[in-house]
C-alpha cells in the first residue's frame, strides 16, 4: 500500500460511489476533482510539502476531501471539529506554525490567517458547493514517497497554552491500513457504515480513508441521536452496509433502546465492529445473541493510527471479552512489573514517532528500548489475549473519546469567579466515564453560567457533565486533591434527583428538570425546546434527561417510545401516557 496506490484507486474508481451522505452521494470522479481543486488551493496559498494546514469544519465532504488531498500532496493536515473554540484553534495554529487555515468560519480578528485567495470572512460556501471556496482548476497531488514524512497531525487533547499533537507518518498510516484491510476483508464491494466524528482517528481513517484504500464506499448518516436512532439504523440496510463501525457507547444505546432486531440481517452485512474503547463482555454477548452477527472489538490509541489489538472470530484475533491479540505488531506487559499485571506496551510499524515538538512528553511515552507506554493496566492470558483492567493515567474515556482533565481545569480557571478547579471521571453505565468538575468560587456564579463559559473554551464533548461548587476541594498534606474522596462526593451530585412536586403542574416540572439536566435557565426553555435549539442538548444529555425523568416521575420509558421523544412536550406526553 502506498500513496500512489491510493491515488490510483481514486483515478480508476470513476462513477463508483466513494461517500454516501444523507440525500447526496459523491463518486470517485468527484473525489478526484476535489483533490485537484484542493491542490490548486495549496499552490495559491503557498503551501508546500511538509507545511501544515488547519481544517476546522462540520462538513463531511470538506473534512474528508481536504484531509485526503493534503495527505496525498505531502501537506500535513491538522483536522479539527467545527465547534473547536477559536482560542484553542489559534493555539494549535501557532503550535504547528500553520501555513493556512481553512474553516467554515474564521476566528474573529485574525487578519494574519490566509484563506485561499481571500483573507476575510468564512471560506467555504454552502449555497451550492461545499467546496465553493476552492479554485475551479487544480493539479494532481505530488504523492511524495518515503515512510518518514508526516501524513497528518491530530490534536487529541491539551490545553490552549500547550496543545499536544500526535504525529502520524505515512509509514504508520499505510501499515495500519494494510492490517485493517486484510483482517476485516475490505474490498471494492465493501460499504463501510461509519458515522463517527471525522476529526477523530477512527472516524477518518476507518471511514473515508479506508474506503479509498480499498476503492469502496463509506456511508455517513448525519450523526447519531437517540431520537433518530431508528432512522440511523434503518440506513444500515438501505445503504447495503457490509461493515458497521461505532463505539461501545453507541452499541449500548442500540442494545438498550432499539425497537427491532433485524437491522443487520441483510446477507452483505458481515461485520459489526466496536472501536475506541473496550466493549463490555455482557454487552458483547447481548449484541451477538440479539443480532446474530459476529462482533469484533478493536483496541488502539490515536498514537497507533487506529488499532493494534483485535478480538473476534477471525483466526488471528484474541478471545471474546478481551481487547484481543496484537496483529502486525507486538504487545507486552511492562517487564519491570512486580506481578502478572502491568502497563500494556506496544511496538510496531504503525506506532507513532512522537508528539509535535514535545521531546519531553515523547521520551516519557516510550521505554528505553522503544516500546510505547499505553497508560493502560493489563494482564496477559494464556492464549495470548490481553485484558485491560484499568487506566494508569488520569485521562477520562467517555464513550470512546479521550478527555484530559487538565484541559477542562485550565478552561474553568479562566472564569474570574473560579479559584480552584479539579476534574475527574465519574463512572457511568452507558458512557464508561463522564467528566465532572468541582470548583471553589471566589465570587458568585451559577452552574449555568459556568457551563456556558466551558462551552466557549471547549469542544462540546469535553464540556463537564456537571460543575459542582464546593466550599473546599479535599486535599492531602502535600496539597494534592484526594481524588477518591472527591469522586465519592461528586458522584452524589448528579442531575434530576428528588421526587416530583405534586403542587406544580407537570409541564413546569418537566421544564425545570430539563433546565437542571441541560444546565440552562428554565426561562430559556419551552415545551417546543428540542435538541439543536438548546445549548448542551446532545445525545448524552438526552439520555440523562430520559433517565432523570424516569427517576423523578417513577415511570419506565419503553424502547418503543424513546425515539419519539424529541421535545420537552414529547417527554410530558410520554409521562402522562405511562402514568395511566
Amino acid at each position: 500500500m502506498s500513496l500512489v496506490a491510493l491515488w490510483d484507486n481514486a483515478l480508476t474508481g470513476g462513477k463508483a460511489e466513494w461517500m454516501a451522505l444523507p440525500g447526496a452521494s459523491m463518486d470517485y470522479a468527484a473525489l478526484v476533482q476535489a483533490v485537484r481543486r484542493w491542490c490548486g488551493w495549496f499552490d495559491t496559498a503557498g503551501i508546500g510539502v511538509g507545511d501544515r494546514v488547519l481544517i476546522r469544519t462540520s462538513d463531511d465532504v470538506v473534512a474528508a476531501t481536504g484531509f485526503i488531498a493534503a495527505m496525498l500532496d505531502g501537506v500535513v493536515p491538522v483536522l479539527m471539529t467545527g465547534d473547536m473554540p477559536d482560542l484553542r484553534a489559534l493555539a494549535v495554529a501557532h503550535t504547528v506554525a500553520a501555513k493556512a487555515f481553512a474553516a467554515d468560519q474564521l476566528p474573529a480578528g485574525q487578519p494574519g490567517i490566509t484563506v485561499g485567495p481571500e483573507t476575510t470572512g468564512g471560506w467555504f460556501s454552502r449555497k451550492v458547493d461545499p467546496l465553493g471556496g476552492l479554485p475551479d482548476a487544480g493539479r494532481d497531488p505530488r504523492l511524495p514517497q518515503g515512510p518518514d514524512g508526516l501524513a497528518y497531525v491530530l490534536f487529541t487533547s491539551g490545553t490552549t497554552a500547550s496543545p499536544s499533537g500526535v504525529q502520524i507518518t505515512r509509514g504508520n498510516l499505510l501499515a495500519n491500513l494494510a492490517t485493517l484491510s486484510r483482517l476485516f476483508d475490505f474490498g471494492p464491494r465493501s460499504r463501510i457504515f461509519n458515522d463517527m466524528i471525522l476529526a477523530h482517528a477512527d472516524g477518518m481513517i476507518q471511514g473515508p480513508v479506508m474506503a479509498l484504500a480499498n476503492r469502496c464506499a463509506v456511508v455517513r448518516s448525519g450523526g447519531f441521536t437517540i431520537a433518530g436512532m431508528e432512522k440511523w439504523l434503518g440506513r444500515v440496510r438501505q445503504s447495503r452496509a457490509s461493515h458497521v463501525i461505532t463505539v461501545p457507547t453507541i452499541w449500548a444505546m442500540i442494545d438498550a433502546y432499539a425497537a427491532h432486531d433485524d437491522y443487520f440481517d441483510a446477507s452483505e452485512c458481515t461485520h459489526l465492529m466496536s472501536v475506541a474503547a473496550k466493549l463490555p463482555e455482557e454487552l458483547w454477548a447481548r449484541l451477538e445473541g440479539r443480532f446474530e452477527r459476529p462482533v469484533y472489538n478493536q483496541y488502539g490509541l490515536t498514537e497507533t493510527v487506529a488499532s493494534a489489538l483485535y478480538a473476534g472470530p477471525q483466526h488471528e484475533m484474541g478471545a471474546f471479552g478481551t481487547i484481543g491479540k496484537p496483529v502486525d505488531c507486538e504487545a507486552r506487559i511492562d517487564p519491570e512489573a512486580s506481578g502478572p499485571e502491568g502497563e500494556l506496551q506496544l511496538k510496531g510499524a504503525h506506532i507513532f514517532p512522537g508528539y509535535w515538538q514535545d521531546a519531553e512528553r515523547t521520551r516519557a511515552s516510550f521505554t528505553s528500548d522503544g516500546w510505547l507506554k499505553t497508560g493502560d493496566l493489563a494482564r496477559l492470558r494464556g492464549d495470548g489475549s490481553f485484558d485491560v483492567l484499568a487506566r494508569i493515567k488520569s485521562v477520562i474515556m467517555m464513550g470512546g473519546f479521550l478527555i484530559r482533565p487538565d484541559e477542562i481545569d485550565e478552561a474553568m480557571l479562566r472564569h474570574p469567579a473560579v479559584r480552584e478547579s479539579v476534574t475527574l471521571g465519574i463512572e457511568d453505565a452507558m458512557f464508561d466515564e463522564v467528566p465532572v468538575t468541582a470548583v471553589v468560587l471566589q465570587a458568585k456564579a451559577s452552574e449555568e453560567e459556568l457551563t456556558a463559559h466551558a462551552r466557549a473554551y471547549l469542544e462540546s464533548q469535553k464540556v463537564p457533565k456537571r460543575i459542582v461548587a464546593m466550599d473546599a476541594i479535599p486535599r492531602g498534606d502535600s496539597g494534592k486533591a484526594r481524588l477518591k474522596e472527591l469522586r465519592d462526593l461528586l458522584g452524589t451530585k448528579q442531575p434530576g434527583g428528588g421526587e416530583a412536586d405534586a403542587s406544580e403542574d407537570l409541564e413546569s416540572q418537566v421544564i425545570a428538570l430539563a433546565a437542571d439536566v441541560f444546565r440552562v435557565d428554565p426561562a430559556a426553555l419551552s415545551l417546543q425546546s428540542r435538541g439543536g435549539s438548546v445549548a448542551g442538548w446532545d445525545s448524552f444529555s438526552q439520555l440523562n434527561f430520559l433517565m432523570a425523568a424516569e427517576d423523578r416521575f417513577q415511570v419506565s420509558v419503553p424502547a418503543s417510545l424513546v425515539a419519539q421523544i424529541e421535545t420537552i412536550a414529547d417527554m410530558v406526553s410520554a409521562i402522562k401516557r405511562l402514568r395511566r
